[in-house]
């Protein structure tokens, strides 16, 4: 299954990579793609945030393209490398997961480990790609806010690891609305996003092909 991470302007600056782009319709406005996740592709919008003005601490944002679903992961260093990020995004969307999932009770503590189970036997192949998708800029917007204003309120430098796994479940356990085809549809993010764990681990899904093909994948340059 295809893990997309796609960066914003921001984070592809930071990294100095040269990530590539998704195709574009002829009259569209390149690096500004709508992500969607589905059977074959799990895609996440990830940006990159300064804690302070002109901070050298820095927090990756980043959001789950259904579901709004959004966590958090501080930065110790200046300089990561697109590897050493993949590596860390490949799993700790799960253990958000996790935590959101423990406190908003949809599931009991053994239906979690089951599904957290299941989810360690599909094979996330990475792709990065530098786009923006512009209907999740508010809910990034949003989220920075709750990282920059705990930041100040606690005169901390950067978010501890529990501290953002907190953040991040309070976030994903609120009412979000988004509009499609002009209408305005709520939803609750951590909701979403365990039935969209629950249909990529059903037992019918074509992400449970664990093929090798790496043909989809577009490499980066750095």
């Amino acid at each position: 299954m295809q893990l997309q991470l796609s960066a914003s302007n921001a984070l592809n600056k930071w990294l100095k990579a040269d990530l590539p782009r998704l195709p574009t319709e002829q009259g569209k406005q390149a690096g500004v793609n709508k992500l969607s996740s589905n059977a074959t592709t799990m895609s996440w919008q990830v940006h990159l945030i300064e804690n302070h003005y002109r901070s050298v601490e820095k927090t990756l944002i980043v959001c789950e393209a259904n579901s709004r679903f959004t966590y958090f992961i501080p930065l110790n260093r200046m300089i990561f490398t697109p590897d050493e990020l993949t590596e860390r995004l490949k799993i700790e969307w799960q253990f958000a997961f996790d935590e959101a999932l423990e406190e908003s009770r949809l599931i009991g503590h053994y239906e979690i480990a089951s599904l957290l189970s299941k989810l360690n036997d599909i094979e996330f192949i990475p792709q990065w790609i530098k786009n923006t998708d512009l209907s999740i800029n508010g809910h990034i917007a949003d989220a920075a806010q709750w990282v920059t204003q705990t930041l100040d309120d606690r005169n901390l430098d950067r978010l501890s690891q529990p501290l953002a796994f907190e953040i991040s479940s309070y976030i994903n356990c609120q009412t979000k609305s988004i509009k499609v085809n002009n209408k305005k549809q709520r939803f609750i993010p951590i909701e979403r996003l365990f039935a969209y764990v629950q249909d990529i681990t059903s037992p019918n899904s074509t992400s449970n092909d664990q093929s090798d093909d790496m043909s989809n994948v577009i490499p980066f340059r750095r």
